[in-house]
């Protein structure tokens, strides 16, 4: 469902709340989206607000229900979730995922999971986000000017495919991506199965560290899910690095390879 009318107001909740009651199958979740950053949302900014079934660990999460405001305006973003009562199923674990889009960028996502019992849910459900691109942001100047790179010219803005864990291959048809930021220390990128994105500090002398790293919670099957898992712990272990022509190693402490990836075409 696309909201014609944003922000959502609390008279339109409520609204909307006594709307869902008038229709035995058609239930409604409100509710807002907010991060704590200052930063203001471009007007081609896109949220999504999902009602999602995450009962199974071994396959992807089912959505049942979802607002898409666009254009997104300021947080706090209110939405509204229509569903039809007849796809909750007794036993099963339902959350809200949200989510706000540039341009197809993803921007700001819930780390933490929302849980909600569909067929009892009244009141306004709150969603914390966390920013996707940084861990911690720093916003624009005034006048509009970005800030020079925050990481070494041969990492900045470049886009890396896995290859190899330790010595082990990737998995076949698996695809987990690495890719840093171009104006400030982040990382991201796909792990397999999650978007995720994290922090990244590198030394003169070449050495990192890898922080704050989160991601979406959707399950998917279980070698992606292994990979993904492999790979955010290869991240957690690395401390240094190195570029031979198209390969970028990442190394740990003691110089072993924990993740070697290939260049790609940033995207």
């Amino acid at each position: 469902m696309k909201s014609i009318v944003k922000p959502v107001g609390l008279a339109a909740l409520a609204a909307a709340l006594m709307a869902g009651s008038a229709f035995a199958d058609t239930l409604t979740i409100t509710g807002d989206i907010a991060y704590r950053e200052r930063i203001a949302l471009p007007e081609n900014a896109v949220a999504t607000v999902s009602l999602i079934d995450v009962s199974l660990a071994d396959a992807p999460s089912i959505t049942i229900g979802e607002d898409i405001i666009d254009p997104a305006g300021q947080v706090p973003i209110g939405f509204v979730i229509d569903f039809d009562s007849g796809a909750i199923v007794e036993g099963h674990s339902y959350a809200i995922a949200a989510r706000i889009e540039v341009d197809g960028e993803l921007w700001f996502i819930n780390d933490t999971r929302i849980s909600v019992d569909p067929l009892t849910q009244t009141e306004l459900v709150s969603v914390p986000l966390v920013n996707a691109r940084s861990a911690e942001p720093t916003p624009l100047p005034e006048n509009g000017e970005t800030t020079g790179a925050a990481l070494p010219a041969d990492l900045a803005g470049t886009a890396w495919l896995l290859t190899m864990l330790g010595d082990a291959p990737a998995a076949d048809g698996v695809e987990t991506t690495l890719i840093f930021g171009e104006t400030d220390a982040a990382l991201g990128g796909a792990g397999g199965c999650n978007s995720y994105g994290g922090s990244i500090t590198v030394e003169d002398d070449g050495s990192l560290s890898v922080s704050n790293v989160f991601s979406t919670m959707m399950a998917c099957e279980e070698a992606k899910m292994n990979q993904e898992h492999a790979f955010f712990d290869a991240l957690d272990m690395a401390s240094g690095y190195s570029i031979d022509g198209e390969t970028l190693v990442l190394v740990d402490d003691e110089g072993s390879a924990v993740a070697t990836l290939e260049a790609r075409a940033s995207e």
